[in-house]
């Protein structure tokens, strides 16, 4: 660990002393490096603040994409049926074109007003229109069965009661995911298949305690690329789909581990044809 760790620290500096000689047009690691040479750091101390920027930005950020695309993927393979509602989604939505921010949106589920309901939630905050919603219900539901991460743990700063139980400072709160996302008194029977149409009226309609359907965490200390990584999710499944069919192979073994965040051990093996 403390190899790799090394390593890791040294690539990022010599991308990073790179970047400082050449004269390209200004991206997000030459603001990191201004940022923290504005920030009165010593050298030690400037070099650890872009590096460990530059691990928030490149791991988490390739991981909360690409591991909900493969077990999306996955699951469009078991049920053919929602291949083919996403591919005449995307084919109506994005005409021949390549996606843009505007396409996007129309896949949005509904969710209702905050002024409709007492609990307002960030993650989803759009209105249905058309037929426009089927792939973000499946994103939502895959990002259900298949979270990014196993638990949510937060500290109490101060003394505080949360549900009638007293939890003193300093004391961490570990909230299991799956047991969240598992429990038929919130999600009804059906809640080990999958079945985005519980998401067709939003998360204020999939479940009965909508707060716990957390898959970028809640609070202050949410996944600032939430919206990011939904975008890339919906550009990869939407391209695939439209250009593609896809199956499982007999070779793909079902193997969920519990590392950072749920991933497939053995990878995901899939069958795929042109349309």
């Amino acid at each position: 660990m403390w190899r790799l760790e090394k390593e890791i620290h040294t690539l990022i500096l010599k991308e990073v002393k790179r970047n400082e000689e050449t004269d390209s047009e200004k991206n997000i690691l030459q603001m990191l490096i201004e940022v923290a040479k504005n920030s009165y750091l010593g050298q030690a101390e400037t070099d650890n603040f872009v590096v460990d920027n530059c691990k928030n930005i490149c791991f988490p950020a390739y991981e909360n994409g690409a591991v909900p695309a493969i077990w999306t993927l996955m699951l469009l393979a078991l049920y053919p049926e929602w291949q083919d509602k996403i591919r005449a989604e995307v084919l109506e939505i994005f005409n021949g074109q390549l996606p843009s921010s505007a396409m996007l949106n129309k896949m949005k589920t509904v969710s209702l007003k905050p002024s409709e309901h007492t609990f307002s939630y960030s993650f989803d905050a759009f209105i249905l229109t058309g037929k426009s919603w089927q792939l973000t219900m499946v994103i939502y539901e895959s990002l259900r069965l298949y979270p990014l991460g196993c638990m949510l743990t937060r500290e109490a700063v101060r003394e505080t009661r949360f549900g009638g139980v007293d939890v003193p400072k300093g004391v961490s709160i570990w909230v299991m995911m799956m047991t969240l996302y598992e429990d038929p008194n919130i999600w009804g029977t059906d809640v080990l298949k999958f079945n985005p149409e519980r998401f067709g009226n939003g998360i204020n309609g999939a479940c009965k305690v909508p707060h716990v359907y957390i898959p970028f965490g809640t609070g202050p200390r949410s996944c600032l690329g939430q919206h990011f990584a939904m975008a890339e999710i919906k550009i990869i499944i939407s391209l695939l789909a439209s250009n593609f069919t896809f199956s499982l192979s007999p070779k793909y073994r079902h193997s969920p581990v519990m590392n950072l965040i749920i991933e497939p051990e053995f990878g995901v093996d899939l069958l795929v044809r042109k349309v």
